[in-house]
């Protein structure tokens, strides 16, 4: 870890398509068969690194380097069921769901000396999610702790204070479940970490981080588990998917995602091929506070003219199907259908009772090629209903900025937005975004209810499986009826791999699985 010199305030800002010539230039003149008989693989990664904190965690980004530094208790197993695995643990005993015992494999050592974990750092890293100075994005995951009771230098439980239906679906196999190290937290001096991990716990460590340019990751000696068969894991943080593509074709990559219109060219070819159904969720969100979409009457009306089966075909060929609300199949409150479909005539009706002939909007996405093909036949169908729509592509993070520019008012510059999310194996990790506490935060149509957020909350702690269904599915009904939610589609995730190597992803592909990547 000696070569990585950061300051952990460093202000970081996501990879533009620019930063694909300092990424493609570290591979210059070195190819495939170079990094296959150093076992070294290279591969995309689709944003810099932010924040490796599991409490603060910036986006699959951070998670894709956090899987592989990082151990849990248990993690998600390679593979296409949403099974967990026992990691840095060696027991975990769920038979009681409030109180969960563990044993940790004994010699995990944490890098940069700080020494062995043990069930004191289990108990630092799950109840700081509470602590305020933290200011934890994740702590729901975390809300129904009690307390971590260690038992002794290895035991410890888990007790919760209320039933909590998510546990073992979306926290303790989740980034939110990775275990930090106590002692190189206290001696940062700070209360979270940055996108310097501070120490390493898992099979691999930081070794090289160089901004925007490259991640270099190799073995960690202190891990006692499984060995991962890659001497070193070089990740180029490439945000364009077109760029990646560019570079695999090149040779300058062994590993990288694709774009959904892309699947059929790397079909029959040699690469190995993975598409799964993803668990994310694009929706067309409506800024509630801008005073053109104030009325709910022209929201409505919004939801009547875009038609959403057109939309996914043209965008992905018949590839992807449309979404019925935000909540993705098979996840448990996946809805079967809308309750404000396409209707033109009712579009343009409603736009004359609010008097908003003739309005002018925006749409505000990110670099997605696809979103833009959304955009351009969204365009198209609001013209048909007297809506003029203006196209606005930034970077993300320029995007996301200004959505949650609170203070500065730039929120007041969104009309439209499209900004898709990804999720884990539960529908709370789906809605918990769109309550009051997270308006200028993630929550960007900035619509709030109370009574939402309580019946919100009442659903993470329900655990009759056919009751909670019935809440998530009454859940979107609500903010569908807001007016402020166009549901478009779910999608897949699509990645193409050099022959030679047998890849690992996440059960939905989101995330690439690195210390499970190896020779086929």
């Amino acid at each position: 870890m000696n070569e990585f010199k950061i300051t952990r305030r460093q202000a970081m800002q996501r990879l533009g398509a620019g930063g694909l010539a300092l990424a493609v230039a570290n591979l210059a003149g070195k190819g495939a068969a170079f990094a296959q008989e150093n076992k070294v693989l290279k591969i995309r990664n689709d944003g810099d690194m932010e924040r490796l904190d599991p409490a603060s965690r910036g986006g699959w980004y951070d998670e894709t380097v956090m899987f592989a530094i990082f151990a849990g208790l248990v993690r998600y197993g390679a593979g296409d069921n949403w099974d967990w695995e026992l990691d840095a643990a060696t027991v975990l005993d769920d038979s009681d769901p409030m109180n969960i015992k563990f044993e940790l494999r004994p010699g995990i050592q944490f890098t940069n000396g700080f020494g062995e974990m043990t069930a004191n750092d289990v108990k630092f890293s799950y109840e700081r999610f509470a602590d305020p100075a933290v200011n934890a994005v994740y702590a729901s995951d975390w809300a129904a702790l009690d307390e971590v009771e260690v038992t002794g230098k290895y035991t410890g439980t888990i007790r919760l204070k209320e039933p909590f239906a998510p546990l073992f679906t979306s926290t303790l196999p989740n980034a939110s479940g990775l275990i930090i190290s106590k002692k190189a937290v206290e001696a940062s001096g700070e209360a979270d970490i940055a996108a310097d991990p501070l120490a390493c716990s898992g099979p691999y460590q930081l070794a090289e981080w160089r901004p925007r340019e490259i991640i270099r990751l190799t073995r960690n000696p202190g891990w006692v588990g499984p060995k991962p068969y890659y001497d070193e894991i070089q990740l180029y943080p490439i945000a364009d998917v077109t760029s990646a593509e560019t570079a695999f074709a090149a040779g300058d990559l062994d590993c990288t995602q694709i774009a959904v219109n892309s699947i059929q060219a790397y079909e029959g070819t040699d690469n190995t091929l993975t598409v799964k159904p993803a668990l994310g969720y694009a929706w067309i969100g409506m800024n509630v506070e801008n005073p053109k979409l104030a009325d709910v009457k022209v929201r409505r009306a919004i939801q009547h003219a875009v038609n959403v089966q057109e939309i996914v075909d043209a965008t992905f060929g018949g590839a992807v199907d449309p979404a019925y609300g935000l909540v993705p199949p098979p996840l448990l409150g996946a809805r079967d259908k809308v309750l404000y479909g396409y209707d033109p005539e009712k579009a343009r009706s409603l736009l004359q009772e609010a008097g908003a002939e003739g309005l002018d909007l925006s749409l505000t996405f990110g670099t997605d090629p696809d979103i833009m093909i959304v955009a351009q036949v969204l365009q198209a169908q609001l013209a048909q209903v007297g809506i003029n729509l203006s196209i606005r592509q930034m970077d993300s993070a320029t995007m996301i900025a200004e959505a949650q520019d609170n203070e500065g008012g730039g929120y007041q510059n969104i009309d439209l937005i499209i900004e898709p999310f990804t999720t884990t194996p539960d529908p709370s990790w789906v809605t918990e975004w769109f309550t009051c506490d997270q308006v200028g935060v993630w929550n960007f149509q900035r619509t709030c209810s109370p009574e939402w957020d309580a019946k919100n909350a009442a659903a993470v702690k329900e655990t009759d499986s056919a009751k909670r269904e019935q809440m998530y599915v009454e859940l979107q009904d609500k903010l569908e009826e807001t007016g402020a939610y166009i549901f478009l589609y779910h999608g897949v995730n699509a990645w193409v791999t050099k022959p030679g190597i047998e890849p690992a992803f996440k059960p939905d592909a989101q995330i690439a699985f690195l210390r499970d990547f190896k020779a086929s």
